[in-house]
């Protein structure tokens, strides 16, 4: 296998909403460094889908960021980053509105910063692979991209 995956996995991403700003987060390794995305991760054995974004959300942001129960947002194909990394994904993210308190860096190795970044404006560059059609979706409806 050559430390390539065989078939994707499934990742769960969370896209956090706080009036006209969602929060972003600057990756470090694995795929995507350097690369804005939303806390998220891959999801475990037995887990919902809901679960696993608050998990994420929790062990990224730390557990004093409320929010509201998170809803299903969109799919995406994630298949940039088979060729550099070979990590396919099939990414299931949900959305949920910001209630109160800050993000907290929880883990530096993996994340440089966490910012609030315009709904409206120019993404941060780069942008992780299913940033922008969650932003799609969010403001359009649509829920699948390949």
């Amino acid at each position: 296998m050559s430390g390539k995956l065989e078939r994707p996995r499934v990742g769960v991403s969370l896209l956090v909403v706080k009036g006209a700003a969602v929060l972003l987060g600057r990756r470090l390794g694995s795929h995507g460094t350097g690369e804005w995305g939303t806390p998220g991760g891959h999801q475990e054995l037995g887990e919902a889908y809901e679960e696993t974004a608050i998990r994420e959300l929790g062990e990224e942001c730390g557990d004093e960021l409320l929010i509201t129960t998170p809803r299903f947002l969109c799919v995406t194909n994630l298949t940039q980053y088979v060729e550099s990394s070979g990590r396919h994904y099939t990414d299931v993210a949900f959305v949920s509105h910001w209630l109160g308190g800050s993000p907290i860096l929880m883990e530096p190795k993996k994340c440089a910063e966490w910012k609030w970044h315009s709904i409206w404006g120019p993404l941060p560059d780069p942008a992780f692979g299913a940033v922008p059609n969650m932003l799609e979706a969010y403001r359009t409806g649509r829920p699948y991209f390949a």
